[in-house]
């Protein structure tokens, strides 16, 4: 269990770090010409840097954190759960999230206000990618995972 354990925790890094990244990123398309980017940038370091730096933490800390998890539980039997299957399967399943949301906010924002969302379309065109490179994210993250050592 300490390996599906592993993997949760670095999916838990990776949606602290991007989770903000998908708040804030409409806000950095919004023109402004009233206000400066000193009035803003406090709150930016505290809802984007912060988590970042927490997700980064957590994704090389998440072999240590694990083992301290399961270190005093008794071995279970051995259970054939392939993480890059997991990977793959949960890109898909974000990727799928991530367009139906911000699908729905485009389609709003354009049908209310005529106002076309920069920001969601970026997001949209992410989420095509997740869906259609689940074996690309599989790849990737066996290499990430075996680029550390």
């Amino acid at each position: 269990m300490t390996p599906f354990s592993i993997l949760l925790i670095r999916v838990l890094a990776i949606y602290l770090a991007l989770s903000p990244l998908m708040s804030v990123s409409p806000m950095l398309f919004i023109q402004r010409p009233d206000e400066s980017i000193n009035e803003w940038l406090p709150v930016l370091i505290a809802w984007v840097l912060m988590p970042m730096v927490a997700g980064v933490v957590l994704w090389f800390s998440a072999r240590a954190l694990a083992n301290k998890i399961h270190a005093s539980s008794r071995e279970e039997p051995s259970v054939n759960i392939s993480d890059e299957g997991l990977v793959r399967a949960g890109s898909f399943l974000i990727g799928v999230y991530l367009f139906v949301q911000h699908l729905g906010i485009t389609i709003s924002q354009w049908a209310w206000g005529g106002i076309l969302a920069y920001g969601s379309l970026s997001v949209i065109v992410i989420s095509v990618g997740l869906v259609v490179g689940t074996s690309s994210m599989g790849k990737l993250y066996k290499k990430v995972k075996y680029a550390g050592g």
